[in-house]
């Protein structure tokens, strides 16, 4: 069976849904399963070996930029691939400050609305 998991990451935090995520496509794996552990965000951070590919599918920078700011919704390809890579991504969420919940709500629609999106 072909298994996908996409895991939120916890922005360089040990994290328990992490730890989690990446617990169950080890056991997965080990039963036999392809398992795909794609990190959201932030690269995830474990207590074990990671068996995520390592690359992060949606850099969070970069998803919260295009959300706040029109600017970056037209950025060039190196300018994201820049803010995309994990050690800017580590660095951000060691140094950043953390956003309210209620003010991820929209950045969480945008995202689900797909290519209809402002994303």
């Amino acid at each position: 069976m072909k298994i996908c998991i996409l895991a939120a990451g916890a922005g360089g935090m040990y994290c328990g849904s992490c730890m989690r995520d990446n617990a169950l496509a080890s056991a997965l794996k080990r039963m036999g399963h392809e398992v795909t552990l794609i990190p959201l965000y932030t690269p995830l951070k474990t207590d074990a070996p990671s068996v995520s590919g390592g690359k992060v599918f949606f850099g969070g920078i970069n998803i919260y930029l295009q959300h706040v700011s029109r600017l970056f919704r037209r950025t060039p390809r190196f300018m994201d691939w820049m803010l995309d890579r994990n050690w800017m991504l580590n660095l951000a969420a060691r140094y950043g400050t953390e956003k309210p919940v209620s003010e991820l709500g929209g950045l969480t629609l945008d995202l689900l609305a797909g290519e209809q999106g402002r994303r």
